[in-house]
């Protein structure tokens, strides 16, 4: 799944106030107790499967900036950042990030056969400019859906992918097309236990209303295919009156608790 990119051209006014207040804007570490509650009120249990993992909220601990090129607008990633695992019907589940207060971002999986397949997802994101802060949503749909995981792949091997977004806020559509390489497997240590994962590298070009890379490497449980780990590093650049305002993000996040909270 690639990120949604908001991209504001904001003319701002001068003085102490304001320089006060803009020092102090951007995004706050996600709220593990609020991800609690919500996922609470939605009223779900459910257990791990073969790469369905167990339904509630997992703790991750992890680091990442987020920047635009104009006005010197950055903000960061966690400490803490909730992860929820949610099931649908059709015995599927989503898988939810909260890399911030102002940014969040679902996966849609279903387990197929042998393989994890990634049907879709949406990532929303906003940035502070005092003023007013603006909000994007945007939603990808991977038809058909790309593999994340196929458990008899040998290390190396690789295929080909393709999602379409769209952004709700801006009416703009944007094309994500690249490949999943299996890397191979390897252990990610939680709690003090190593775990088996299938390591998964992934690179996705944008073109569209955006153009850029996201390159993502993710640590899948061999078990129940929960991402243990994640690392994501993107450039896009977006068209503005001002010429191409680039966004970048770069950061890792991994699991902290192998029991989630509901």
């Amino acid at each position: 799944m690639v990120i949604a990119v908001v991209v504001v051209l904001v003319l701002v006014g001068a003085g102490a106030a304001f320089a006060i207040a803009w020092s102090h804007r951007g995004a706050k570490q996600a709220s593990l107790s609020d991800a609690i509650a919500q996922f609470r009120r939605q009223g779900q249990g459910g257990g791990a499967g073969f790469l369905r993992p167990a339904v509630g909220v997992y703790t991750y601990r992890g680091r990442g900036t987020e920047q635009l090129s104009v006005l010197g607008t950055s903000q960061h990633w966690g400490p803490e950042l909730p992860g929820t695992v949610s099931h649908t019907t059709d015995g599927c589940w989503t898988f939810r990030i909260e890399y911030s207060t102002h940014h969040r971002q679902d996966w849609d999986y279903c387990p197929h056969g042998t393989k994890l397949q990634e049907t879709g997802g949406r990532t929303l994101q906003s940035f502070s400019f005092v003023a007013t802060t603006l909000e994007d949503l945007e939603v990808f749909t991977c038809d058909p859906p790309a593999d994340a995981i196929r458990t008899e792949a040998k290390p190396g091997e690789h295929w080909g992918q393709a999602c379409e977004g769209h952004s709700s806020s801006r009416g703009t559509s944007v094309s994500s097309r690249g490949t999943n390489t299996f890397v191979g497997l390897a252990n990610v240590r939680v709690e003090g236990t190593a775990i088996p994962t299938y390591h998964s590298r992934i690179v996705r070009h944008l073109s569209g209303s955006q153009h850029g890379i996201e390159k993502m490497d993710m640590w899948f449980s061999t078990r129940d295919g929960i991402p243990l780990r994640v690392a994501r590093d993107i450039h896009v650049d977006t068209p503005s009156p001002i010429g191409a305002v680039k966004y970048t993000e770069r950061g890792s996040f991994v699991l902290t608790s192998l029991e989630p909270r509901r």
